[in-house]
């Protein structure tokens, strides 16, 4: 009777390309320089339009499915979990390269995951729009230290009991879901342990990118902050993340109830000067990102003020068919 523990690697892309099979290599490295017996790796395609499908089938093992319904992080994810067969899951985005000589610290086959809910540290490898690349991060290990943590991205392990415990993530949050659910599970008691060793680098583009800025929010991706908040309002953990993140919303609300109370608009010019203030203490100063922050936060929060009674998202079915 083999009593080894199974790992499912589950990988989830979307028009991912070159970045998809760096990923899809440095998986079947980790399997290989591990000698993993029992693994097994699963890619979820959000109906890429470029070659991603093609990349993919180059990797024999692969098992592959396609997303035939409506897509997002958390539809993908919850389908590689329901088609995997381990108990331990490996999430993984697919414009991410996995780092071989980590695996070890966390994951034995004889043994299991040793944490309920794990990972590491990731640096950016960061591109322009075109694809060209800008700068690239050094990992520098003394920055860090093991640390529990009530937030992850959508890079981590975790036992398929404590994922199936929270039903896995919740198909209507199109953004945030990987917050969401280590929401849910640091309410239960179960934190993300975090390690300081590098886990992978992130292929991706900078999110202070002015392109991407603004098609995240008219897209009404950053409307999933709300979504976040009114799932999670009884969460105090939910609160730490929303405050830090989005204080100045918080002043924007109060600074529209002090001007009605007192009818005195001149209050607003608060908020105005929250907005300056947040700006001009970000760590990327230049007169670029000033005047596009000074134009985006009251956009934004405005539209997240709205949210906040009319945005109501549901949740998604899971629709998808296994690839050939």
């Amino acid at each position: 009777m083999n009593n080894r523990s199974k790992l499912s690697f589950i990988i989830i892309g979307r028009n991912e390309g070159w970045k998809l099979t760096k990923c899809l290599k440095s998986v079947f490295k980790t399997i290989k320089e591990n000698n993993l017996s029992e693994s097994e790796v699963i890619y979820v395609d959000s109906k890429s339009s470029d070659n991603s499908i093609t990349r993919a089938k180059q990797f024999k093992e692969v098992k592959l499915f396609q997303i035939s319904g409506q897509c997002n992080a958390a539809i993908g994810r919850n389908i590689g979990a329901k088609e995997s067969t381990g108990d331990t899951l490996f999430f993984i985005d697919g414009d991410m390269e996995i780092q071989s000589d980590f695996l070890p610290m966390v994951y034995s086959e004889m043994h299991g995951l040793k944490y309920s809910f794990v990972s590491g540290q990731w640096i950016n490898f960061n591109y322009s729009s075109d694809g060209s690349l800008i700068s690239k991060e050094e990992f520098l290990s003394e920055n860090y230290i093991d640390e529990k943590k009530f937030t992850t991205g959508g890079l981590f392990l975790i036992k398929r009991d404590i994922w199936d415990s929270v039903n896995g993530m919740k198909t209507k949050m199109r953004r945030s879901q990987d917050l969401d659910i280590a929401l849910r599970l640091a309410k239960n008691g179960i934190f993300l342990y975090r390690k300081k060793e590098l886990l992978a680098i992130h292929h991706t583009i900078p999110y202070t990118e002015k392109t991407r800025i603004w098609k995240m929010l008219f897209s009404g991706d950053q409307l999933y902050r709300i979504v976040l908040l009114r799932e999670n309002f009884l969460n105090k953990y939910e609160w730490k993340i929303f405050l830090r993140g989005n204080y100045t919303f918080i002043i924007l609300l109060l600074s529209i109830l002090f001007s009605i109370i007192f009818n005195n608009l001149l209050l607003l010019f608060i908020y105005l000067g929250a907005v300056i203030t947040r700006t001009l203490l970000r760590k990327e100063r230049n007169l670029r990102l000033f005047l596009t922050n000074i134009i985006y936060f009251p956009i934004y929060e405005l539209a997240l003020f709205i949210a906040l009674f009319m945005f109501l998202p549901k949740n998604k079915e899971l629709k998808y068919y296994k690839v050939q």
